[in-house]
C-alpha cells in the first residue's frame, strides 16, 4: 500500500489529539481525571477532522490511507519527542 501524502498542517492536530488519547487512558488507568482528558481529546479530534485535507483524501478515496499515513507520522512525532 503506498503511502498518501500527508499535509504539514496537519501534523501538530494530529499529534494533539494522539497526546489526547493517550493522556486519557493513562487518567483512566491510574484513576485520574478522565473527564478532562475527555474535553482536550474531543476539542483536538475535532480540529483534526475539520481539516479541509480528509475532504481531498475522500474525493480522491484514499481516506483510509491520508488516515493511516497521518496517524503514523503522529505516532512517530510523539514518540520521538517522548524519547
Amino acid at each position: 500500500m503506498a503511502a498518501w501524502p500527508t499535509s504539514n498542517s496537519l501534523l501538530p492536530l494530529h499529534t494533539a489529539a494522539l497526546r489526547a488519547e493517550r493522556a486519557m487512558t493513562t487518567a483512566r488507568e491510574t484513576g485520574g481525571d478522565v473527564e478532562a482528558s475527555r474535553e482536550e481529546y474531543l476539542a483536538a479530534a475535532t480540529a483534526l477532522h475539520a481539516h479541509p485535507y480528509w475532504e481531498q483524501a475522500r474525493q480522491a478515496g484514499e481516506h483510509y490511507k491520508a488516515s493511516q499515513a497521518s496517524l503514523q507520522a503522529a505516532k512517530a512525532a510523539l514518540d520521538g519527542a517522548e524519547a
